[in-house]
């Protein structure tokens, strides 16, 4: 019996010891303000990995009438219940 506990003692400690490395590696990695990990091996891109779009690319608030095809897919309706996507529900 007491080489059973021993034996969970020492896999509670190594599980201990695992976890806490796992935990401030992570953290580490997440917090670090090195800018170099986000540009790639090239060294081009954008701080935290942003891609500057132009404004086409975005939505041009143009009002959209449905049924509506998008890439061959038939959109019946809407699924946005309120007027605002933005509002809180």
């Amino acid at each position: 019996m007491d080489v059973v506990l021993i034996m969970l003692g020492i896999l509670g400690f190594g599980a201990i010891v695992t976890s806490a490395y796992v935990f401030t590696v992570a953290a580490r990695n997440y917090v670090t303000d090195d800018d170099k990990r986000y540009r790639g091996n090239s060294g081009e891109g954008s701080l935290h990995g942003l891609i500057a779009r132009n404004t086409s690319d975005r939505r041009g608030g143009k009002p959209v009438t449905f049924p509506l095809t998008v890439n061959g897919l038939l959109i019946a309706n809407d699924r946005r219940t309120l007027p605002d996507r933005r509002l809180a529900y």
